[in-house]
C-alpha cells in the first residue's frame, strides 16, 4: 500500500514541475519576444502554438447548458524548460 501511495506522490510532484516549468517557460519567451528584434530567432522562441477546443463545445439541454472547452499554449521556451525541469526532477 505505501509503495503504492508514494508512486502516486512522485507523479504529482513531477507533474507540478512539469506544469510549473511549462509556464516559467513561456512567461521566459514571451519576455524574449519582447526584448529580442525580428528575425528566425524571435520567430523561433516566442511564437506559441495553440491546441485544443476552439470554440468550446457546448450542450444546450433546454433547461441548462453545459460547455466544456481546452486550451494549451506552448512555445520552444516553454518546452525546454518543461524538458530542464524534468531532468532536474530526476536528479534530485
Amino acid at each position: 500500500m505505501l509503495i503504492r501511495e508514494e508512486k502516486r506522490k512522485r507523479f504529482g510532484e513531477a507533474l507540478f514541475v512539469l506544469i510549473l516549468a511549462g509556464i516559467l517557460g513561456n512567461l521566459f519567451g514571451v519576455l524574449l519576444g519582447v526584448l529580442l528584434p525580428d528575425g528566425s530567432l524571435h520567430d523561433i522562441l516566442a511564437r506559441s502554438y495553440g491546441y485544443g477546443l476552439t470554440p468550446p463545445v457546448s450542450i444546450d439541454l433546454w433547461i441548462f447548458s453545459i460547455s466544456f472547452g481546452f486550451r494549451l499554449n506552448m512555445n520552444a521556451c516553454g518546452l525546454i524548460f518543461m524538458f530542464l525541469g524534468l531532468l532536474l526532477y530526476k536528479k534530485a
